[in-house]
């Protein structure tokens, strides 16, 4: 992994044209939450792509990683507009349907674009709720033996 001077975003030249292609399908997948009533289904696709390929290279489970957190933040988002819409009698619903669309959206793409370069991404206002797992540390351990 290499960071370009012309670019803020780390670049993994070791992504070849596959997994480049499936993180692109990774993210697009995700943009069907953009559709109302559709986040469960595009959670659910974004996860199986992922679980699928992550342990091919580093840029595969970065990438899909990513992409799962954001599918969940915008499910997450998506009761908060519910809920929304409900304390304001529906009219909040437009309002949180063109924010929570526009996120999608937005994010889904640039992530498609990002992976196709071949560029680790970030979504915007994405939680971070599935991490990295920790290495395995030697330190203090006894064998049971």
């Amino acid at each position: 992994m290499t960071i370009p001077a012309d670019r803020s975003r780390p670049l993994d030249t070791n992504a070849d044209a596959r997994a480049r292609n499936w993180t692109q399908m990774t993210h697009l997948v995700g943009l069907l939450a953009a559709l109302p009533g559709v986040s469960v289904a595009a959670l659910v696709g974004t996860v199986a792509m992922w679980l699928i390929r992550r342990q091919e290279s580093e840029f595969v489970d970065d990438h899909g990683r990513e992409a799962a957190n954001f599918q969940i933040s915008i499910l997450i988002y998506s009761i908060f507009g519910a809920i929304f819409a409900v304390v304001t009698a529906g009219l909040g619903a437009p309002v949180a349907a063109v924010a929570i669309g526009g996120l999608t959206l937005y994010g889904g793409i640039r992530g498609a674009m990002a992976s196709g370069r071949g560029e680790y991404y970030r979504y915007p206002m994405c939680l971070r709720l599935l991490h990295e797992p920790e290495a395995p540390s030697s330190a203090g351990f006894v064998p049971p033996y």
